[in-house]
Order: C-alpha cells, then structure tokens, then sequence
C-alpha cells in the first residue's frame, strides 16, 4: 500500500476539487494544465536530497533509507510522490514543509485535501500543531486527520482564524490534563477572553475544530468553559 502526493505550481489558489478535476485531465493525456515553473525542479532536488532514490541505494540501506513505492520521476510541471505507507508521516511533513517553502500547491488525492501555498494566498484559517507542518485553510477531512494524530507525540492542535481567534486542542499531560483527557481552549482576541474545559470524548474535540471553521456556534454552548 502506498501513500500519494502531488506536487505543481499555481499562480492562484485552487481548492481540491479544482485540483482533482485538473489531475483527472493530464491523466487523460492534456499534459498542458500543468505549466512548467523552475520552482517545481527545485523542490524536486531538495526532496531527492532528503530521501535519495531507490536505485541509489544498497541492500543494507534500503530497509533504512528507502522510502518510495518508486522513485519519483522528475519534472518541471508536476511531480507524482509515492512512498510506502510506513513512511507517510515522515515524507509527508517533510514534503508540506518544501511544499511551502517553494511556494508550490500540495494534493493529497487519498484524503482529497490540498494546501493552496500559491503566491499572494492569504489563509482564512492557519492549522499547526506540536509535530506536524502548518498546513493553511485546512478542511473538514484535514482536521479529522490531525485530530487523529493528536497525542503523545502531538501534545497540541490549533486552528487560529485570520483575526486572531483560534481554538486549540491538547491532550494529556503536557496540556495538564490526565491521560486519555483532551483539553478544550478558545480565544477571543485579548487574553481576557481565553477560556478551557475538558472532555474524554474526541469527536468533541473534532467538531469543536470543525464548527469553529465553519462558523457554526454550537461548540461554544455545548462545554461548560472557565476562564484562563
């Protein structure tokens, strides 16, 4: 089983299905809806620097240092990523991270999720976490998927909107609450209007991510919140 990514340049931001419907045609051959960028060759290089190809490497590092289903092929207009599902985690922060720095878009057809890093995009909505790469106007399913990842090794989740409001998600001890236990947080501008409650039950946790982007107040009344 393998995990997929793909890797292009926009000069505007496009949403998934925007993303899926171009896909779909340079599969069936219009090789032009994706234009060349020097970006794209460069991100290529630092990705191949990180995680060599598969023919470069030994039968005594290829169980350590291999992670491609096959080894991507290069290309100035867009690059299909496939790495072992082992390894997903691993090569998809590293691949969001140069992603945007070179300031290119980044599809994840499994979870049908996209990071519009476009130039000029300003994000509604800024998701980041203790471990993971900050990842702009995530959807419903993106959140879904961090929450999953909320834990041990990802003590905490925020979801911050462009004026400054966010709500934030921890979990166990490092967000000072017993194991098992999410601590639920919102803040509205000024410190004065930080508040927090708990609860055990991680679907809460989600739609309190998920109502919060939607605009939906229903998380606010459904917690009994104190001040912080």
């Amino acid at each position: 089983m393998s995990f997929d990514l793909y890797v292009w340049h926009e000069d505007q931001p496009v949403t998934a299905a925007e993303a899926r419907v171009k896909l779909e045609r340079w599969g069936d051959g219009a090789q032009e809806v994706f234009a060349a960028h020097p970006a794209v060759g460069r991100f290529y290089d630092a990705l191949l620097d990180r995680f060599p190809p598969l023919e470069s490497l030994g039968d005594d590092d290829i169980d350590r240092l291999g992670v491609w289903s096959m080894t991507p092929e290069r290309s100035d207009a867009i690059l299909n990523l496939s790495c072992i599902w082992s390894r997903a985690d691993e090569v998809g922060a590293a691949v969001l991270t140069l992603a945007a720095k070179h300031g290119l878009i980044c599809y994840e057809p499994g979870y049908h999720v996209i990071n519009p890093n476009a130039p000029g995009h300003a994000a509604l909505f800024t998701l980041s976490s203790e471990s993971l790469p900050t990842i702009p106007d995530p959807d419903a399913r993106r959140l879904e998927w961090i929450i999953g990842k909320v834990g041990k090794n990802n003590s905490y989740v925020i979801l911050e909107r462009a004026d400054g409001w966010f709500v934030q998600v921890g979990y166990g001890d490092a967000a000072g609450v017993p194991a098992g236990t999410y601590a639920l947080e919102y803040q509205e501008g000024s410190n004065d209007r930080h508040f927090r409650c708990q609860t055990t039950d991680r679907e809460a946790a989600l739609r309190l991510m998920q109502e919060f982007r939607a605009g939906d107040g229903r998380w606010k009344r459904r917690h009994l919140w104190e001040p912080l």
